[in-house]
């Protein structure tokens, strides 16, 4: 480009610097620090408009480009400060929408000045970006950042009519919130405004007053609370990859308002905070063509639906890659069949509760190893259904089931049968009931307090399968005896092979 071209790209594009100084940091900076980051951030932009070129820049908008370098500039900045980067102060009002405004914008025909259709989209959108549960807005903030928002979008300077968009602003309200407070809805309302709770609106429209609606914040699906949560929990989620904790954060976060921050995300720079990949456990890794959450959604659908599954089920080989087990004999793949009831997580891994046709007995399959999965179907393609549980055992059925028990009396998820076995629990170790809670949560029976034992241990009875007891015991054998006689002949023989293996 010539130069002329250059400088009317930088000419275009310079309120880009203020308003990413706003978005980054608020408004609370010192008076130096804003100086330099505007400095910075000119510079920068000028760089930009010399160096763009849209075929090496992949189709990249110049916007888009502009403000990478700009982004860019502000982090070197506080390098050669030393000094971390500030955090965004969301205590401050939106910068003033004038701030964004560009002279000689090329004006979109993408919508027509005066559709009051439009306008309420738009004025929804708005309240999304500048509204929430700490921040409302007046009607005047509103036309304002209505003004600006058009004026980005597509170029519009026609000034939004007064009465018009109070109007739309009212209608939205009706439209959206009940008409009469009562107690009890104000989860239903949608839109938010001084005085909601004393029928204001009501009031307003019988005294046909136009002035009176201030203080209005829009709704939006999450509170920031629960924002945090969901985000943390997609964040340190193993079942997920990183492009994908990447995409659902940026979901989540297109439904907050603008000033809305998450210790795990970079808002400006739309990427999360920490490499993802650390806790990108082997669930998030893909396997038969699905995801362990892929798998997760077939079997609960199963279950939801009390219909059978086929599936094969893998092991690992050598070189790490998941190989399906085979028949007996013959080299094919083995296809199992299940009536799945449960779903459970024991230890970081996802297991399917479930019978095969014909027994009682009730078998457990790890989900990431279950690849292949479809519904069994019927002659007519319909879903086959199983209405009963096969099994005597009341507590695996309805409203008696009690996953975290269940867990606790089956260790290391085998099959087994479990019975009660009374264990020592060392007294003078603080970790004795850590690990003992970390496997039995709050399943086990206290036969003997601290003051009424022995100074050296207390007295537990658990429930568990006798044979996986034995290797638990043997994992904290520091820390616990087991006391019942079969278990204990049981670790013997467990050590005498031992003893043989490395003597």
């Amino acid at each position: 480009m010539d130069e002329n071209n250059i400088e009317q790209l930088y000419l275009n594009h310079e309120y880009l610097v203020a308003y990413w100084i706003k978005t980054k940091y608020g408004a609370r900076l010192p008076s130096d620090v804003q100086n330099d980051l505007e400095s910075a951030g000119l510079m920068a932009l000028h760089t930009a408009a010399q160096n763009y070129d849209p075929e090496n820049e992949e189709g990249a908008k110049f916007k888009t480009y502009a403000s990478t370098c700009i982004k860019l500039s502000f982090a070197n900045y506080w390098k050669t400060k030393n000094k971390p980067e500030l955090a965004f102060d969301d205590t401050v009002k939106p910068p003033k929408s004038d701030e964004f405004l560009q002279e000689d914008k090329e004006q979109s025909a993408r919508i027509g000045k005066k559709e009051p259709d439009r306008q309420a989209l738009q004025i929804l959108e708005v309240l999304r970006m500048w509204s929430d549960e700490n921040h409302t807005l007046t009607q005047q903030d509103i036309m304002d950042w209505h003004y600006a928002y058009c004026y980005e979008k597509y170029g519009f300077t026609d000034k939004p009519d007064r009465r018009t968009m109070s109007k739309l602003i009212k209608n939205l309200i009706l439209e959206l919130d009940p008409y009469e407070y009562s107690g009890d809805n104000k989860d239903d309302y949608k839109l938010l405004y001084e005085g909601f709770d004393k029928d204001l609106m009501k009031k307003s429209l019988e005294d046909d007053d136009e002035g009176k609606i201030t203080g209005i914040s829009l709704v939006h699906p999450f509170s920031n609370g629960e924002m945090d949560k969901l985000i943390e929990a997609v964040c340190f989620s193993d079942m997920l990859t990183g492009e994908e904790k990447t995409r659902l954060v940026k979901k989540l976060f297109a439904t907050a308002s603008e000033y809305y921050r998450s210790p795990f995300w970079d808002k400006a720079d739309q990427k999360i905070l920490f490499n993802p990949v650390v806790l990108q456990g082997r669930l998030s890794k893909k396997f038969g063509g699905r995801s362990v959450a892929d798998n997760n959604s077939i079997v609960q659908k199963a279950i939801s639906g009390r219909n059978v599954i086929s599936f094969k089920f893998c092991h690992y080989t050598e070189d790490g890659s998941l190989e399906p087990n085979k028949m007996k004999d013959s080299d094919e793949d083995r296809i199992y069949t299940l009536q799945p009831y449960h779903l459970v997580v024991y230890h970081d891994n996802y297991y399917c509760l479930g019978f095969h046709e014909g027994s009682k007995n009730i078998y457990h399959y790890r989900v990431d190893l279950m690849s292949d999965i479809e519904l069994v179907t019927d002659s007519e393609g319909n879903p086959v259904t199983e209405e009963t549980v096969p099994v005597d055992d009341y507590r695996f059925v309805g409203d008696f089931w009690n996953p975290e028990r269940y867990m606790a009396e089956h260790l290391y998820m085998a099959y087994g049968n479990p019975c009660d076995i009374k264990l020592k629990i060392d007294n003078r170790d603080k970790k004795g009931f850590t690990f003992l809670r970390d496997w039995f949560g709050d399943h086990y029976e206290l036969l003997s307090s601290r003051k009424e034992s022995a100074p050296d241990h207390i007295t537990v009875t658990v429930k568990a399968d006798p044979k996986m007891l034995v290797h638990w015991a043997m994992q904290y054998a520091g820390l616990v005896e087991v006391l019942d006689d079969e278990v204990r002949e049981l670790i013997r023989e467990e050590l005498e092979m031992l003893g043989n293996k490395y003597e």
